[in-house]
This record gives C-alpha cells, structure tokens and sequence, in this order.
C-alpha cells in the first residue's frame, strides 16, 4: 500500500453509469487507442498507486465491465441501485471505506486522458494542506476531475442519494483549486467525444 508520510488517500473510480448519451453502447468498453476506455484510467491509476488503494463502483454491464479489469488486487463493488443515479455509487464507496483513509479521490472512469503527473499533483496538494482542505484540478478557467474530499466529508458523501454528486456538497471555504492539464476536464459522453479525443492525444 503506498503511503506519503502514513497518509493513505482511497481511490473510488465510478464505473457504474449507464451510458444513456452514447447510444446503445456502453462506453466503457470502447476501443481506444488499443485499449478499452475503462482500462485507461486503471493504467494510468497503477503507475502511481498501489492496487490496494483503488475501489471500483460498477453496475450497469457489471459483468462485462469486471472482465476488463485484469488486476485481482483491486477491489471492485457492485452497485444494485445504480439506475438512481451517480450519488448512489459514491455513497457504496464511502461505505467501504478503510478506517485509516485520511481523504478519497473521486475519479469518472470516462476520463482516458487524465496523467499520471496530475494524479500525483492533486494528492500531494492534499497532503500539503493537512488532508483538510477540498483539492480540485483546473484546466484554464474550467474546473475538471478527479476531486479529492478529508474525511470531514465522509458523513456527508455517505448520504448522497439520486444523480447529487459530491461536488454538490463541497463548501466554497474548503476549497484548493490546482491547475492541470486538458485531461482533467475532457470526459467521454458521446461517441464524437472519442473521436475529440483521438485529436487532442495526436495535438
């Protein structure tokens, strides 16, 4: 389990939607530049965290989902009600929390192009704050993801219900606000965003 200075940061990666923009396919399991879109966002997970630190939320093509996931260390949970939206599945992840977590990291598994560098960014910004303080990646003047909340939050994001994310909830006091690259504000909704973002890798 990687820690900096005993400090262990959960990594809850949502992989539970439904898709419903992108047609009647399930983006995740999308082509991508030899991989599937899930698969991205897991490399780019385990070049800076131990396996341990991550919890996968699936639910819609749990099944199928699960198969792209080749490592038998990361821990993967099954949201029932995941048709009731995103708050759903980070309340199972809070749920499932370590007792040790000092903050989790919140990641949208429709992200291929988030970096391994801005990963490490946004933890060690946390770190630097005493795991007091909401971090948030920004690209120019947008605000993108993964965010990362202190246990202080916890309570609050274990009682999210329906499509309230956690982003909902964060006070605008607690906020760091960290910039980073495109990939931290460019998810995949709809198959012309795969094609987008095919171009930006080529830029």
């Amino acid at each position: 389990m990687k820690k900096y200075n005993n400090i262990f940061i959960k990594k809850i990666l949502l992989a539970a939607g439904c898709s419903k923009r992108y047609g009647n396919k399930n983006k995740l399991t999308e082509n991508f530049k030899g991989k599937h879109l899930i698969e991205h966002i897991i490399h780019t997970l385990l070049k800076v965290f131990d396996p341990c630190e991550l919890l996968v939320i699936l639910g819609h093509d749990s099944k199928k989902i699960r198969d792209l996931i080749d490592n038998i260390d990361i821990s993967i949970v099954n949201n029932e009600k995941y048709k009731n939206g995103i708050g759903t599945s980070i309340s199972l992840g809070i749920q499932h929390l370590e007792s040790t977590a000092e903050g989790v990291m919140i990641i949208p598994a429709d992200m291929p192009l988030i970096s391994a560098e801005d990963l490490m960014k946004l933890e060690n910004e946390f770190i630097a704050h005493n795991c007091k303080k909401v971090v948030l990646p920004k690209y120019k003047y947008t605000i993108g993801n993964p965010v990362i909340l202190p246990k202080s939050y916890f309570a609050t994001l274990k009682n999210l219900k329906e499509d309230f994310g956690a982003r909902s909830q964060i006070k605008e006091v607690d906020i760091v606000k960290v910039d980073c690259d495109i990939g931290t504000v460019f998810d995949i909704d709809t198959p012309k965003e795969l094609v987008k973002a095919n171009v930006i890798v080529k830029v």
